[in-house]
């Protein structure tokens, strides 16, 4: 037993250390590139709601929006690759974490972090290559699908009151980070570009933790009213703040909120601690 606990620790640890080449690296920036401009994009495609115009203001009218440019399958095909890797590298970020000698709550917080994101990017991952393939699915309806077939299940009231109430805190996670800055600590010293990147980051965390609040409460909306309807992810979010009194101008700042969160995500490619 000792020997096989041994061997199964080396491998995980050999393959955590492979998993960190400095190829995936470099596509794991990129990642952070292509997180970027599709937070940019879903900005430019909130602030085109806000001033009366359709449009999905959520991942994948983002990605379709890429997908309709010149050369856009390469860019899809691009995307999907370099997500993946930044989902791997996450993973081995995941593993290092739970088998540092750090403090165990604060090294169970850490991997179960790093583990989250890379569940975020491994199906953001997947989205790109569905779009590569032409295929599509609207994320809102995706999250409609979801709502309804978990309140079908036993006791999916509840697991959709406690996802609800996960997305609420991831929210405020951002909100905190946006707020404290101490996102900072995800990066090396960005030199003559820290100002900008301070105010890109704490704008952007702020402006996302909002929306993923916002989402939040929706699903637990659709939980408590029994209507799967009310659960349309990141789009309904934005079109639910955008409904509101003063909703247009709220709409407007979140949008610049969301792109200075891209613009982040494009200099923690460049700056970001691999």
């Amino acid at each position: 037993m000792g020997n096989a606990s041994e061997k199964a620790n080396r491998a995980v640890s050999g393959a955590a250390s492979a998993s960190r080449s400095p190829a995936l690296r470099v596509l794991a920036r990129g990642g952070f590139v292509f997180t970027g401009l599709l937070h940019i994009l879903i900005g430019v495609i909130a602030l085109q709601i806000a001033g009366g115009q359709g449009g999905e203001a959520d991942q994948t009218g983002a990605i379709g929006a890429v997908a309709s440019k010149p050369g856009g399958v390469f860019l899809l095909w691009a995307g999907a690759v370099a997500c993946a890797a930044l989902a791997l590298w996450m993973v081995s970020e995941a593993v290092f974490e739970a088998r540092s000698q750090s403090e165990s709550k604060k090294k169970l917080q850490k991997a179960g972090t790093a583990g989250g994101k890379a569940l975020v990017f491994g199906v953001l991952a997947f989205t790109f290559a569905v779009f590569a393939t032409g295929g599509s699915k609207s994320s809102s309806q995706s999250a409609t699908d979801f709502t309804a077939k978990l309140m079908a299940a036993p006791a999916g009231v509840v697991l959709l009151v406690a996802v609800g109430l996960a997305i609420i805190a991831a929210g405020g996670y951002y909100a905190y980070k946006g707020f404290t800055r101490n996102f900072m600590e995800d990066l090396q010293d960005p030199g003559n570009a820290r100002t900008a990147v301070e105010w890109t980051g704490s704008v952007g965390y702020v402006a996302k933790g909002v929306v993923l609040a916002v989402v939040g409460v929706l699903v637990i909306a659709a939980a408590v009213t029994a209507d799967p309807s009310k659960s349309t992810g990141l789009d309904g979010g934005l079109k639910t703040l955008g409904s509101q009194p003063y909703g247009t101008v709220l709409l407007a700042v979140i949008a610049v909120g969301l792109a200075c969160y891209g613009v982040y995500s494009m200099a923690r490619a460049r700056y970001g601690r691999f």
